[in-house]
């Protein structure tokens, strides 16, 4: 059988591509003793393919073709390579032939060490039907003898070196080594001389503590052809006991209704040099200050870098050890007040992105919140990330500058899921942290759905989304709520699910959109609410106005009519003197004059007495009020009269005019003693006129009127 290997296909292409110049491809064959076959024609010749036996074809040609062999002596097998230059960038069809000068009686015991054969190859290029012949080249197998690969066993292994063995042939021998998974070895800086059939032990030095490694080793022969690289071996370094203690910081919580707290435990994880090697695990010890009891301390080993303990109110000590194979630690000791606590705030809006496989690392991004005087200042940030796949899930933790507001995990796994959270430090004690889940294939495993408006005034629209566990494998950098028309926008994340767009315009139409980067979600049309306060100032400014004017013109005109044109009393302004002014009020009927009221001077005079001409006069209180209204009468009547006689009959004149003259004891008034005895049974009666009272009455006419009273006997 025969195996050949050409140049790699994207050598060739890119060389063709660069350079435009033919290609120079090394190629080589190996021939197994068995694939060999014996020429008819020429029993000094053995062909692996029989169309090679026989006479050359006049169109082939010969070339030198720098031919190299190298023979195998356990595998009973030759391997020769050359150089040759095609015309074509197509893969030649390629033969060996074996030839001696004496007769070969079998090809099956050809190759052995003691042998001395001339190689021949045959190239034959279908495509360009062309065939080239190498000249023979001699070959003495006993020289060009390829060793066999040792075998590498391991010894040992101590906390920082590994001691391996093997055996070989005479020659010198090489070994290299790397770190379980490296990409790249790493060759003993010295050379180990074998000697046949010894057994050779190598130390590998400098090694890291709990480490695992891989070795190989290959030897040269007295031919100086190396052997292949042996098989490879792998072996662990040993344990190294801690060598520090870990970071740890503490934060109590407060149980509702119970006299016990929980205290919260977090600590970084040791790398392998302070470790010593790998960590299996922490033991937290937990002891009261005033211990009662034995039990009432407790220890608990953890494989975790935090710890959740149930303890009293009262002080306690913790201590936090890590250990491996080789024994624990030194201790971190906290001594812990629970009635005390920092009330550190949690950061804000964290957020976690990726630009894998650009980028192979996870961007952790947040917000520091604002801290008032009381809280004391944060003296670094914890970014802690756990992978949430087991077996293989670990736990990191990195310290950040507390000005800080983004890290970068780089060591992140494609195949895993992390839980992230930041938590603000203070010496000892943590704030509480903020978790967010992600991977390095989709960044954050949370999307914003279900957008909504829940409140809308006149220059404000409050909108409420919800988070929920990404659906599908869909990157997205940020997630976005903007309002188009306003050109406002907020960045999302998992901590925020209402927000509040101010400083709008009443009455307008506006558009939310929720962008994943870039790509819209949703999309919501909200109108502001009508603000009637612009309506409701112009009307009022308009109705005060209207008021004023009003209030001024009043007051204007009043003023106006009063300089200008005084009020004058006239009789025309009551009905009384229109009546006396009226000169055809004798034509009035009794009844008609009763109806409307007017004075009737008949209707006082008393006509049944028992005495003959007995007046009753209705007179006031006083006799000097009497003295003055009847002089004030008597004067308007007077002018009455005087303008107009006759507005009243003779005979009812002296009726009217009273004597100043007049006496107390006159017939029929009240004030006389006799008059007083007369009174009986109604033996003066006084009669009073349809619709009018006994005494005068006032009348009101619609505008301005004087009042006109009259005193009859």
């Amino acid at each position: 059988m025969v195996k050949m290997e050409f140049c790699p296909l994207k050598l060739r292409l890119a060389l063709w591509t660069m350079t435009s110049l033919v290609c120079v491809c090394p190629h080589e064959v190996t021939v197994k003793e068995s694939d060999l076959k014996q020429c008819d024609d020429d029993r000094r010749v053995c062909v692996t393919d029989l169309r090679d036996c026989g006479p050359r074809h006049t169109a082939s040609t010969q070339e030198t073709l720098n031919v190299s062999c190298q023979y195998h002596l356990s595998l009973k097998s030759v391997t020769c390579g050359w150089s040759f230059h095609p015309d074509r960038h197509v893969d030649p069809s390629v033969s060996l032939l074996f030839s001696r000068e004496l007769v070969i009686y079998s090809c099956l015991a050809l190759f052995n060490p003691l042998a001395l054969l001339n190689v021949t190859a045959r190239v034959r290029d279908y495509a360009l039907g062309r065939e080239v012949w190498s000249r023979p080249w001699t070959l003495f197998l006993h020289d060009v003898v390829k060793p066999p690969p040792p075998v590498l066993r391991l010894l040992r292994s101590t906390e920082d070196s590994v001691v391996v063995s093997w055996r070989s042939g005479d020659g010198v021998c090489q070994l290299r080594y790397r770190v379980e998974g490296a990409p790249t070895w790493t060759e003993a800086p010295e050379s180990v001389a074998a000697h046949g059939g010894e057994a050779v032990t190598f130390t590998i030095r400098d090694l890291l503590v709990s480490t695992a490694y891989t070795a190989a080793v290959a030897c040269t022969g007295e031919s100086g052809i190396r052997s292949d690289w042996s098989s490879e071996v792998s072996g662990r370094t040993l344990d190294k006991a801690p060598r520090w203690p870990p970071e740890v910081c503490y934060r109590v919580e407060q149980r509702r209704f119970a006299r016990s707290v929980l205290l919260h435990l977090m600590w970084k994880d040791l790398n392998l040099r302070d470790a010593g090697g790998r960590v299996f695990g922490y033991r937290v010890s937990y002891e009261p200050a005033k211990q009662q009891r034995p039990q009432h301390g407790r220890i608990q080993n953890v494989t975790e870098l935090t710890a959740l303990l149930v303890v009293d109110e009262g002080n306690c000590s913790v201590t936090v050890a890590a250990f491996n194979s080789a024994g624990y630690g030194p201790a971190a000791r906290l001594a812990i007040d629970p009635r005390r606590r920092s009330g550190l705030p949690p950061v804000r809006h964290l957020w976690v992105s990726s630009s894998f496989p650009t980028v192979k690392g996870l961007l952790v991004q947040w917000e520091n919140p604002s801290v008032p005087p009381s809280v004391p200042p944060v003296t670094h940030l914890a970014v802690q990330w756990r992978s949430g796949t087991p077996p293989s899930n670990i736990s990191r933790w990195a310290a950040v500058d507390p000005r800080n507001t983004s890290a970068v995990i780089g060591d992140a796994d494609p195949g895993e899921s992390y839980l992230i959270s930041v938590v603000p430090v203070y010496h000892q004690q943590c704030g509480p942290p903020q978790s967010l889940a992600a991977s390095l294939q989709q960044g954050a495993l949370m999307e914003a759905v279900q957008l909504k408006v829940v409140g809308v005034t006149k220059t404000s629209v409050s909108v409420v989304w919800a988070w929920q566990t990404k659906s599908g494998p869909i990157r997205v950098q940020r997630y976005t709520v903007r309002l188009r028309e306003e050109s406002q926008s907020h960045t999302l994340s998992p901590d925020q699910w209402q927000l509040t767009f101010f400083n709008l315009s009443p009455n307008t139409e506006y558009s939310l959109l929720l962008l994943a980067d870039d790509s819209s979600r949703n999309i919501i049309h909200v109108r502001t609410a009508f603000d009637e306060r612009p309506a409701v100032a112009a009307a009022t400014s308009l109705l005060l106005l209207a008021v004023l004017v009003s209030i001024v013109f009043i007051l204007a005109r009043t003023l106006y009519k009063s300089y200008f044109f005084p009020h004058t009393c006239s009789p025309r302004g009551s009905n009384t003197g229109r009546w006396l002014m009226d000169p055809n009020h004798q034509l009035f009927s009794l009844q008609k004059t009763a109806e409307r009221r007017f004075l009737n001077l008949e209707d006082f005079q008393v006509s049944r007495v028992l005495r003959e001409k007995s007046l009753i006069t209705v007179r006031p209180s006083s006799e000097e009020d009497l003295h003055q209204d009847l002089q004030e009468d008597a004067h308007v009547l007077m002018e009455v009269f005087q303008e107009d006689a006759s507005l009243l009959s003779v005979d009812k004149l002296p009726a009217l005019l009273l004597s100043v003259e007049y006496r107390h004891d006159a017939p029929g008034c009240l004030d006389n003693p006799e008059n007083k005895e007369r009174q009986g049974s109604a033996l003066f009666p006084v009669e009073e006129a349809p619709g009018v009272g006994p005494f005068p009455q006032k009348e009101e006419a619609a505008g301005r009127e004087c009042e006109y009273v009259a005193h009859g006997v």
